[in-house]
């Protein structure tokens, strides 16, 4: 259900104003009303820090995994200091990781020279007059001739290329271009390759060493950050109540407004008759769209999350959270459908939830509880593991043979199920139209629920006694006759007949359309269960077929052809059993319900912690 809201409107001194926010967030009831929707800059730039704070604490939860615990300990005492020193290593990893590229390729450069005195080649050049040209040519292209009529002397091969010294005495080099033009002249190297090795050598420590710090911070830093992170934003939530505050009597009184749950507000009254503050108690309406606090019991709560993936009712209507939550397990199930995944969802929730973090609870309690609805649907189609107990000779299974549904069974099981759910649909409609416009707006929708369940009610008496002809009988054409006055006639108060009737007509053609679709959707439920079930069978034969003859082996590639078999169908066909009840709950449960949506989540304006 949805928790009624009060709207509440506080004027306070501007003397008194901080101290107010103060008490205010401890109590932690209050939703603030936004009247600015564009947050400030101070609040962009907070936004943006918490942003990459959240990347960088990401970062360090997945570094924590692949490195040994650090024996040294952390020097910084904050996570603002924490945060800084990151972003400097950040910065430096950049400079060195750009500087170890550039050095790098000056070593590919210089490599095929191989490793030489700069100082000593400077001064024989200098001694002798001569000059040492660095050339390079394809090693195809270089001929052997150049070495008895030149002093040229072939330094290394490298890459299909010949890098060759040329000593020229001035006349020389000219003279060789005239007969070897395909061949090019390189700058020699600058530095040394000893002394660029030892630089690269520097860098790749310096890097490691950063690393290493790193590492240290994410084994160690991990709460520091986290704390950080967490006073940033309670920053931002000072900043963002300050933002949304409305200044009156030239600034000396302050507005604020804030939206307060039912069940609350007592204890936050007490408080501000305490505090001699004066205030406006308002209930909440839906044209104010106040923010949605659900409140259901511990089955249905596991489900909010799977709702609100999609949108959050709107104030004033019917949460469905409590009305889709059996028919999403069960249709889990449906398509799941083997026991033995059924009973292993249960077995790994089971325990992980002992060491599990409170958040992660829900989630795992709601995979029990879809394993659950698996293992009922897979006893009543009879398969584990992807085998068919219907057809094993097992003397006790005999007995219970016949209980297991066939495949048309199932087929017309989906239909039934969908069916169910449709007209479930319609009378929660019913029920939010009356809640939210009165029960003349709510007419047409009982008129279609009528016509649709008294056919079928009239229909199976007819197939059960053909000879009364039951099927327009008075009692029927008096119920169609109302149901069609209030699809047709009223189905909208303010409207006049006329326009009613045609009206009437379009949405009949809608919803008839809509329905018999909305029904074969359901079909989809049958056909995902028969495909788990045929993937694990055939994974099942090709694990005993494919063994080969060799007792160990055998057995091994048996195993692990189960193993990696079943592996995938559990993915593959948990994947569809959860994405297509999804699209069921909210395409075709949602709009046979009228389901409106887009409500904003309750954010108390409280301490974060």
């Amino acid at each position: 259900m949805i928790v009624p809201m009060f709207k509440y409107s506080y004027l306070v001194f501007h003397a008194e104003y901080t101290g107010f926010l103060e008490h205010l967030k401890e109590l932690g009831v209050v939703h603030i009303v936004e009247h600015q929707e564009e947050p400030s800059l101070e609040m962009q730039e907070l936004y943006r820090h918490i942003s990459d704070l959240s990347k960088t604490i990401k970062g360090l939860k997945n570094r924590k995994k692949g490195v040994p615990q650090p024996t040294e300990r952390l020097s910084a005492k904050s996570g603002e200091e924490l945060s800084q020193r990151i972003d400097q290593i950040h910065e430096k990893l950049e400079l060195l990781h750009q500087k170890q590229s550039a050095l790098l390729k000056e070593e590919k450069l210089s490599e095929p020279w191989g490793e030489f005195s700069l100082d000593n080649l400077s001064r024989l050049e200098e001694a002798t007059n001569l000059s040492f040209r660095f050339l390079v040519c394809p090693i195809r292209k270089f001929e052997q001739s150049w070495i008895e009529k030149y002093p040229i002397y072939n330094i290394s091969d490298a890459a299909g290329y010949r890098y060759f010294v040329l000593i020229d005495d001035g006349t020389l080099y000219a003279q060789f271009l005239e007969e070897a033009a395909q061949i090019d002249e390189v700058g020699r190297p600058t530095t040394e390759l000893a002394d660029i090795r030892k630089k690269i050598q520097e860098v790749q420590n310096q890097i490691r060493e950063l690393n290493k710090e790193l590492d240290l911070i994410a084994f160690y830093g991990y709460e520091l950050l986290n704390d950080y992170k967490l006073s940033l934003e309670d920053q931002l939530n000072n900043l963002n109540v300050k933002h949304q505050t409305i200044e009156e009597a030239e600034g000396k009184v302050r507005l604020v407004e804030g939206w307060v749950p039912a069940d609350k507000a007592v204890y936050l009254e007490k408080w501000l008759d305490q505090q001699n503050i004066y205030y406006i108690k308002e209930e909440a309406s839906r044209e104010e769209k106040p923010p949605i606090l659900l409140k259901n019991n511990s089955y249905a709560r596991l489900f909010e999350p799977v709702g609100k993936l999609f949108s959050l009712p709107a104030y004033g209507e019917l949460d469905l959270t409590p009305f889709f939550a059996p028919f999403f397990m069960m249709f889990f199930g449906f398509c799941l459908g083997d026991a033995g995944y059924g009973l292993l969802f249960i077995i790994i929730a089971t325990l992980l939830k002992r060491k599990a973090e409170k958040s992660q609870k829900t989630l795992l309690s709601l995979v029990q509880w879809l394993g659950i609805a698996t293992v009922l649907f897979g006893a009543i189609t009879g398969t584990l593991f992807g085998i068919q107990l219907s057809n094993l000779s097992i003397p006790w299974l005999s007995r219970i043979r016949e209980m297991f549904l066939n495949n048309d069974q199932m087929f017309t099981l989906s239909l039934i199920l969908g069916g169910i759910q449709i007209l479930f649909g319609m009378i929660l409609k019913g029920i939010n139209q009356i809640k939210q416009n009165g029960f003349a707006y709510s007419l047409a929708t009982w008129g279609w629920f009528l016509l649709i369940t008294s056919f079928g009610i009239f229909y199976m008496m007819d197939k059960q006694n053909p000879e009364a002809s039951i099927m327009w009988n008075l009692p029927h054409q008096i119920i169609t006759g109302i149901a069609l006055l209030g699809i047709f006639v009223f189905n909208n108060p303010k409207r006049n007949v006329f326009i009613n009737i045609g009206l009437g007509i379009w949405d009949a053609y809608n919803m008839i359309t809509g329905v018999i679709g909305d029904l074969l959707s359901y079909i989809r439920l049958f056909a995902l269960g028969l495909s788990s079930a045929i993937l694990g069978l055939v994974f099942n034969q090709l694990a005993f077929e494919l063994k080969p003859d060799i007792p160990v082996l055998g057995v091994i590639i048996t195993l692990l052809i189960l193993l990696i078999g079943h592996g995938i169908n559990i993915f593959m066909s948990g994947l569809g059993s959860f994405v297509h009840p999804l699209r069921l709950t909210f395409v075709e449960f949602y709009k046979n319900a009228g389901f409106i949506g887009g409500g904003k989540e309750y954010k108390p304006f409280q301490k974060i912690r």
